[in-house]
């Protein structure tokens, strides 16, 4: 699923404007204890960072948070286009798979969606989901993923969700706790 998600960053940021470097933007989410980034990059039109827990990588993970932000791209389409772009290519990178439907959100008085793929075969052979949150912000599209591995379970479904719930937009001047 991993591949599937960078492959759609490469082709969202082909049609991509001048980046929004002055924003100040940001998503604040829960703490994420025993995490570590294992890989992080970024450029004038995007932003990645991906945590795991220590000990594992970004090839060999049994949970990963995937923080993206996509400059100048909630200029350009709705936070309901942007989850159907990920999810357009699914049936083929993973057949089988159970996506639930977008639930239309407000996050932080923003437009958002929200999501949930199960699939029962990952690149790596293993069951893995995911829970996707994209908030549109002023300018970019800012984008939370909790995934797991292995199959869901109640401890899993209850950790993206949880995770998930608990991610706000925070904009300058944010007096929200979360924000802090």
């Amino acid at each position: 699923m991993r591949i599937v998600a960078l492959g759609l960053t490469g082709l969202l940021l082909a049609a991509g404007t001048a980046a929004s470097a002055q924003s100040a933007e940001r998503l604040a989410a829960p703490a994420l204890p025993g995490f570590v980034i294992g890989y992080s990059a970024g450029n004038a039109q995007q932003s990645i960072r991906e945590e795991i827990p220590r000990g594992e990588t970004v090839e060999a993970w049994t949970r990963m948070v995937t923080t993206q932000r996509f400059m100048g791209l909630a200029q350009r389409t709705s936070p309901a286009a942007y989850a159907q772009s990920v999810l357009a290519p699914l049936p083929r990178a993973c057949p089988g798979a159970a996506i639930s439907p977008v639930a239309n959100l407000t996050v932080s008085g923003r437009p958002a969606v929200r999501f949930q793929v199960d699939c029962p075969h990952s690149a790596g052979g293993r069951p893995e989901s995911f829970i996707l949150l994209a908030i549109a912000g002023r300018s970019d599209m800012h984008v939370k993923q909790a995934a797991w591995r292995g199959g869901t379970t109640p401890a899993t479904q209850s950790w993206g969700r949880q995770f998930i719930a608990g991610t706000v937009l925070c904009a300058a001047g944010d007096k929200a706790a979360a924000c802090r």
